[in-house]
């Protein structure tokens, strides 16, 4: 079995939303599992896969959404505050 590129590392990603993600198009269930280890209190939800551009900022880095075939972006697992099924998600937190 091949090693996977992206390993699955749920981060914070957000500025005034929480925005949670981990490089790589992650199985959702298996996502969502770690994201509410570090973050159950967040009410996250609506987790899915996108495509990444980063860009660099005065303060850090911004994480933009983009189109598959954008230059420089890759795969990602997101999710955010109030997402689609947060509650769901929240019901199994630790």
């Amino acid at each position: 079995m091949p090693k996977e590129k992206y390993p699955l590392a749920v981060e914070s990603v957000g500025g005034d939303t929480y925005i949670v993600m981990s490089r790589g198009h992650h199985d959702l269930r298996a996502f969502m599992a770690e994201v509410v280890k570090d973050y159950g209190d967040w009410n996250l939800g609506g987790a899915q896969h996108v495509w990444i551009k980063t860009t660099p900022t005065k303060d850090g880095w911004s994480y933009n959404i983009v189109n598959q075939a954008t230059r420089g972006a890759w795969p990602a697992t997101y999710c955010w505050e109030y997402g689609e099924g947060y509650e769901k998600w929240r019901e199994v937190a630790p």
